[in-house]
């Protein structure tokens, strides 16, 4: 839904008319319309409070004309504004200006917020076995973020599973602990406290059938250092 011309509604802020009847129609079925014309009648407010003692001078015509081609409104519709009234119209501006400048400035400041950097602790490029196909590769990385411990894991060039891919830690010897599926051939795993990276350096990338519990079969594999 299209909302009202912001300078009809600065207008109707400053008790003036507007050319365009519409505009009080949509805002008896506009929230935010509404809301934005009772945060201008109170800048008005205030600009109406300060004591102006000089006369600013009235727009020119020129002025009007550029309004009116902005607007979409013919010139002999725009209704010009009284001294007060203009003095008040100039609050309005500059305040909006003003609001308009903080809010770019917070998003500024926003998106140039630095990001703590993450700290990689090992890595990995994982070695296709004799179950994955030629084209299959892979790496994984242990990473610091947020706080916490994730192994970061991303395969390429392995076949559509009858199950799902699923990531271990191995001893190299006999244990072996879940970490977590791939989905679209990749995933970030948070890795438990309770596990030692230091005895369970291996990364393997098993296929598993679905309700499989136990270790299915290897197609990719390795080391961390």
């Amino acid at each position: 839904m299209a909302h009202a011309d912001p300078d009809l509604l600065t207008l109707l802020a400053l008790g003036e008319p507007v050319p365009d009847e519409s505009v009080e129609d949509h805002l008896r079925t506009c929230a935010t319309c509404r809301s934005e014309l009772a945060a201008l009648r109170e800048v008005a407010g205030i600009g109406r409070e300060t004591r102006v003692e000089r006369d600013l001078p009235m727009p020119s015509e020129d002025v009007w004309s550029r309004i009116a081609a902005e607007t979409g409104q013919d010139t002999s519709s725009v209704v010009p504004l009284r001294p007060r009234r203009w003095r008040a119209f100039l609050a309005v501006a500059a305040a909006a200006a003003v609001i308009g400048a903080a809010g770019a400035i917070a998003v500024d400041r926003v998106t140039t917020a630095p990001v703590a950097a993450e700290q990689v602790l090992a890595r990995v490029d994982l070695a296709r076995l004799a179950a994955a196909p030629g084209s299959a590769r892979g790496s994984a990385r242990v990473v610091r973020t947020d706080g916490r411990t994730v192994l970061r894991v991303s395969v390429d060039g392995m076949p559509a599973p009858d199950g799902l891919y699923q990531v271990w830690l191995f001893d190299g010897a006999a244990t072996m602990i879940p970490l977590g599926v791939l989905t679209n051939g990749q995933a970030d795993m948070p890795v438990p406290d309770t596990v030692d990276l230091n005895t369970y350096r291996v990364v393997d990338v098993s296929a598993q059938r679905w309700g499989q519990q136990e270790h299915g079969t290897s197609m990719l594999q390795g080391q961390l250092s």
